[in-house]
């Protein structure tokens, strides 16, 4: 009897092969050919998952934001303070920075591509309303100013990961993990933000 492959499996495993070429060789490494050879299954296997070179990187940018998401929402779900839950959001490891390196380079892609504006609007409003969840739950723990607009800090927060991640793309080794941790930290208490703790969310770096 055959063996049953789970479809979406298999796609998440095809997804992984294609992060590592992006993280390699950028987006433009990315070819039908090219992600068969590193999976080790025919062009018409790859095919057979995705459409397209497209498709395969708008799914795997879509996997990668999503599991980014999750770190922070099991760290929310663990009562950790706003600090250590975005902590789970800077790229200091090296899968979280392969992570955003997919990302970034999925934003690198022309709007004219075929649903690449819905994959960009819906990863930074599912982001955002994330960061909203957080913001309220911070709120409701004395961390933040309950009249403020949650919404809006949330969209400053969201603005200055995203600068962060930015700046570690130019040159990593310029922002090890302290270094990000000390600006997201520094940027929050510019926002109102009033830490539990000393250093809340200042963590070793070895979570991924």
């Amino acid at each position: 009897m055959p063996r049953i492959v789970d479809h979406e499996q298999r796609r998440r495993e095809i997804a992984k092969v294609v992060s590592g070429i992006v993280l390699k060789g950028g987006v433009e490494a990315v070819t039908i050919r090219a992600v068969a050879e590193e999976c080790g299954y025919s062009t018409t296997i790859v095919c057979h998952y995705f459409r397209s070179k497209h498709e395969m990187l708008a799914y795997t940018q879509r996997v990668a934001w999503q599991r980014g998401l999750a770190r922070i929402r099991k760290a929310s779900r663990d009562g950790k303070d706003l600090l250590a839950c975005l902590d789970f959001a800077l790229p200091i490891t090296s899968p979280r920075w392969q992570d955003w390196h997919c990302w970034l380079a999925f934003w690198g892609q022309t709007p004219d591509i075929e649903g690449i504006e819905t994959e960009w609007s819906e990863s930074s409003t599912v982001s955002n309303d994330v960061f909203v969840d957080l913001i309220v739950k911070a709120q409701a723990r004395g961390e933040f100013d309950p009249t403020e607009n949650a919404r809006d800090v949330a969209t400053d927060i969201q603005v200055a990961i995203n600068g962060i991640a930015t700046l570690v793309a130019i040159q990593r080794s310029d922002w090890p993990a302290r270094r990000q941790r000390v600006i997201l930290r520094k940027h929050l208490l510019r926002l109102g933000y009033r830490p539990r703790n000393q250093e809340p969310g200042m963590t070793d770096g070895t979570s991924t």
